[in-house]
């Protein structure tokens, strides 16, 4: 996993989790705490309630992206950038300043006014934006989008049939479109991926969300560092019933969750809360490194084929499929002692090791010995269950 320096801050899996707290001078913008427009209360804001409270960057947005409003053209952005610029130099405290803008001619502009990182919120659709950040050589956010600057994050609506075959776009589900979004107009050394969370398009559902969260690990493939924009989203508190005003636990859970998941970024409009949260996750989200040498083994935090499978199109393998790398174990209870010896003699041919007692068993392998094993027992509630807990 690369680590990025972004201004001196260091960000990927050896680091502390970052937090990257949000200033907007748009007065469109949905979430009134953080909008301003005066230069001198946005510095206050900024250095009482983002760096204050222990954000290592702060992510200023010049226009809502709210997919309802008219998407500001780049000239219309310079000229809010002037507060953008004014509240930078007002401030008082010591952070990463980032832009949020999807013109290369915005984030030009910023960087030579002393702006450090830039967050592009479609994907590169701006092809001189790769160039500006690498000329800068500077940490840039890239959010899944299509290759439309008037789009931003609207991956369920685009046809991919020009990167993809139409037979792929016929199979490919949500996550695998946010992952070939990513692949777009590829990467610098210092992109910090982004899956775009969020209401982007009116196709997406809150499931497409949940099952990106679900599959965060499977961003780690890119080999690059991970941001997640989850505060405060409908995909989480509707889980839980809560309004936007209420739902600040439902994304500290989600926050501790990311990070386990192989987060680095946290981008929120709650900094210090976000951050004691982050800390829990990144208690125990320690991944192992051993230096031998000029030879390094890195653990990789795989949990299904399709981790693996990322990993090894990272490396350029030839083989893609990840069946034979992954090992999971599963218990299985509500076994009489007959059923006990039925697992274990339908998993002698299979490679799976299974060990009974008196209260169930458990079984362990690779994914493709356990499927085996749940085909040996079709027909059977062992294999069944087997069978759902594998697709999981």
């Amino acid at each position: 996993m690369r680590t990025v320096d972004a201004a001196g801050l260091a960000i990927g899996d050896e680091q502390p989790p970052r937090i990257m707290g949000v200033l907007n001078v748009s007065k469109e913008s949905p979430y009134d705490p953080s909008v301003y427009d005066e230069p001198d209360e946005a510095a206050a804001y900024v250095d009482e309630e983002l760096i204050g409270e222990g954000a290592h960057i702060v992510d200023v947005g010049l226009e809502s992206a709210n997919k309802r409003l008219d998407v500001l053209s780049a000239e219309q952005e310079l000229d809010r950038l002037d507060t953008a610029i004014e509240t930078l130099q007002s401030v008082g405290g010591d952070a990463v300043f980032s832009i949020e803008t999807r013109y290369a001619e915005v984030a030009e502009a910023a960087l030579d006014a002393g702006f450090d990182m830039v967050n592009d919120i479609c994907g590169f659709a701006d092809p001189e934006m790769p160039e500006v950040c690498r000329e800068y050589d500077v940490a840039v956010g890239k959010m899944a989008s299509p290759p439309d600057l008037e789009r931003p994050g609207a991956v369920d609506d685009v046809d991919w049939a020009t990167a993809r075959s139409p037979d792929w776009v016929q199979q490919a589900d949500y996550v695998d479109r946010v992952y070939e979004a990513l692949k777009q107009h590829g990467m610098t050394d210092k992109t910090i991926v982004d899956p775009a969370f969020g209401g982007w398009s009116e196709r997406k559902t809150l499931e497409d969300d949940r099952a990106t969260f679900r599959r965060l690990r499977e961003f780690r493939g890119f080999g690059q560092p991970i941001l997640v924009s989850i505060n405060r989203k409908n995909f989480l508190r509707s889980l839980a019933d809560r309004s936007t005003e209420a739902a600040l636990p439902v994304s500290l859970a989600a926050t501790s969750m990311a990070i386990e998941r192989g987060a680095h970024v946290v981008r929120t409009h709650d900094v210090a809360e976000t951050l004691d949260a982050a800390k829990i996750g990144g208690a125990f989200a320690e991944r192992g490194r051993t230096i031998e040498g000029d030879v390094t083994v890195s653990e990789l935090d795989v949990r299904s084929a399709g981790d693996v499978a990322r990993h090894l199109e990272r490396i350029g393998a030839s083989e893609g499929k990840g069946e034979p790398f992954v090992g999971r174990v599963f218990e299985l209870s509500g076994l009489d002692p007959s059923g006990v010896d039925e697992l274990v003699t339908a998993a002698a041919d299979t490679g799976v090791v299974v060990r009974g007692g008196s209260d169930g068993a458990l079984v362990g392998g690779s994914l493709a010995e356990l499927s085996a094993l749940a085909g040996a027992l079709e027909g059977t509630s062992a294999g069944a269950a087997l069978t759902r807990a594998i697709e999981g």
